[in-house]
């Protein structure tokens, strides 16, 4: 009887199990898509280009459970679209409003009794109520219009940034299917640079960060003079004048185009007599630089690229300012990194290190000179580099290493008179 009725109940169960199937299968389509299957974006693809950031920025979504939290964590809001210095200012704010709120409340604390007799308190009471009054209620102002900037703050900045990577994406791919190529990188250079206006700060931002990338990935590029150009406007216009000074003297210099180096040159002009008190002990010089720049003669203009890359290092070299000095360092590594291959690589890093060394910067200028001794060792820098790391160490009280690099030059150049002057620094202290 047992066996009969289990089998039964078998039999019953596996009919329900075949017929739950397709309910089970309904249920499931009625699920969100997140839950049955891989989100859209990740089954078509995202653009291979686009940054994590970027992609936390198309899906920012300010809620109204943001406006609930918001309510009871200062500053919530601006947290979740990542702009920290936002919230902890409304944190503050908020705080303010707050403390406002509680300092009435204990100023009004052993009065409460006088609410229910306004008309018999003294003046002097009646005014410290109303003063309390005011304070509290000043308190629930401030907080809750901190609290309505930071959620409607923090939507404006969502919609704004997702606005924007969706139309930067859309604007790439109107350009390339696959990939972008050098020509359509600077059809998108240019088309932001038509939008670029102080109001625009987040194609200002893109351009910025194009522009960059445009020369890091083409760095020979046929349209380096535009790319120069397009920086050096954009440093101008932020009021970075040494900055903007070295863009247009970079594409004077490196890349010079008849459809952009008049207006470089112009501005450049302006720019140094404009700040001629600023950099007066480099002025003269300056101009120079760019006078001497403007007419080229056949030979200078069939001067290949390493040779105007010194002569340009070794004009920069001569500005004193430490302003100067320093933009001069950035160039100079610039330079060696950009063509690590080209044989002005190590004259640009021998260049940098010297007036690293110059500045005071003994640990930056070691690591320079170094960089130089390792990475070209047929190069006609690379003694000197040798011993002037050797020197600093020594200076600097590090003698142990200071005396590797004095072995160096022994192994490496035995012959030479900096060799002499290695074995003198290597030999015992006379008894």
């Amino acid at each position: 009887m047992f066996l009969r009725n289990y089998r039964l109940a078998l039999t019953a169960i596996l009919a329900l199990s075949v017929l739950a199937v397709p309910r089970l299968d309904a249920q499931m389509d009625m699920l969100p898509q997140i839950f049955r299957d891989l989100p859209p974006e990740m089954r078509q693809g995202l653009p291979i280009e686009m940054t994590h950031l970027e992609y936390r920025q198309l899906n920012r979504n300010v809620d109204f459970f943001s406006m609930f939290m918001s309510m009871f964590v200062p500053g919530y809001a601006m947290f979740q679209v990542e702009k920290p210095a936002l919230g902890w200012t409304i944190a503050g704010a908020r705080a303010a409003g707050y403390g406002m709120m509680a300092g009435a409340i204990v100023r009004q604390w052993d009065a409460w009794r006088d609410l229910t007799r306004l008309d018999a308190v003294s003046d002097i009471e009646y005014q410290r109520y109303i003063g309390n009054a005011f304070l509290f209620a000043g308190g629930i102002v401030v907080s809750g219009m901190t609290w309505a900037i930071d959620v409607i703050g923090a939507y404006h900045i969502a919609k704004s940034e997702k606005d924007f990577v969706i139309y930067k994406y859309g604007l790439r791919e109107s350009h390339a299917e696959n990939g972008m190529s050098e020509a359509d990188e600077i059809a998108y250079i240019r088309r932001l640079v038509l939008q670029d206006s102080s109001s625009e700060r987040r194609v200002r931002d893109e351009l910025t960060a194009s522009l960059r990338a445009f020369v890091a990935v083409f760095p020979d590029s046929d349209h380096r003079a535009e790319a120069e150009y397009y920086r050096g406007s954009i440093l101008l216009g932020e009021g970075s004048h040494a900055d903007a000074l070295v863009a247009f003297t970079r594409q004077l210099f490196f890349f010079d185009d008849e459809r952009f180096s008049p207006a470089s040159r112009r501005h450049a002009i302006r720019i140094v007599h404009e700040n001629r008190r600023r950099w007066s002990a480099d002025w003269e010089l300056l101009i120079s630089m760019l006078e001497a720049d403007g007419e080229q003669s056949p030979g200078e203009r069939s001067m290949d690229r390493a040779e105007r890359v010194r002569s340009y290092l070794t004009a920069f070299e001569r500005l004193e300012s430490d302003e100067f000095r320093r933009i001069f360092v950035d160039e100079a590594l610039r330079i060696a990194h950009e063509s690590p291959a080209a044989p002005i690589a190590d004259f640009a890093l021998h260049a940098a290190a010297s007036q690293l060394e110059r500045l005071g910067d003994a640990e930056d200028a070691v690591i320079v000179f170094s960089t130089l001794a390792a990475m070209y060792p047929d190069s006609e820098y690379r003694l000197d580099a040798v011993v002037r790391t050797a020197r600093i160490l020594d200076h600097m009280g590090q003698k142990p290493y200071a005396e590797r690099f004095y072995r160096r030059v022994i192994e490496w150049y035995p012959d030479s008179t900096e060799a002499a002057e290695a074995e003198e620094r290597l030999a015992p202290p006379a008894e």
